[in-house]
């Protein structure tokens, strides 16, 4: 039997609680993996330059953190935490743009896990197949990582397990 990463489908989970499944998609209209839409990574050649700007958003907000870290206990600490919240809350808008126009078509994850606030926001599959290809769109696979606008990467928990999909 084939071995490598099962295949994804809009119902299967994430590694982030909310929302515990891959959503809203859209998933691909013309292949079903367990009944379900597939979902589609983003284009693979697109990756380094959207990791290259949430590495520029995720320094942006632990400079803000550790400013605001700083200044806890002094008068400044009030003017220090809204600062930090209008870091997140920017670096949250320009990767989520970042995110849907890099994503050319490829299904984006809406996570909505809030801690750190603000929630994590959109994200797109960023580990797609690099060898098979749904809509002109890297086929999804368990285990693959979703890039998300602000916090940790997510990763795809489940997959469709009578669904192969190689490298």
């Amino acid at each position: 039997m084939p071995t490598g990463p099962a295949a994804r489908a809009l119902i299967d989970t994430t590694a982030h609680p909310l929302p515990p499944t891959l959503s809203p998609g859209p998933g691909s209209v013309s292949v079903f993996i367990g009944f379900m839409p597939a979902w589609r990574g983003m284009p693979l050649a697109a990756v380094a330059a959207l990791q290259a700007a949430k590495s520029a958003a995720d320094a942006a907000i632990n400079t803000a953190v550790a400013a605001s870290t700083a200044a806890a206990g002094t008068p400044g600490a009030p003017a220090a935490k809204a600062a930090e919240e209008a870091t997140k809350t920017a670096a949250l808008s320009s990767m989520s743009s970042a995110i849907t126009s890099a994503a050319a078509g490829a299904d984006i994850h809406v996570c909505s896990t809030p801690l750190p606030i603000p929630p994590h926001g959109p994200g797109v599959d960023i580990t797609g197949s690099a060898t098979v290809s749904m809509n002109f769109l890297p086929a999804g696979r368990m285990g693959d990582t979703i890039l998300e606008a602000i916090g940790p990467p997510n990763s795809i928990t489940k997959g469709e397990m009578t669904v192969i999909i190689g490298g």
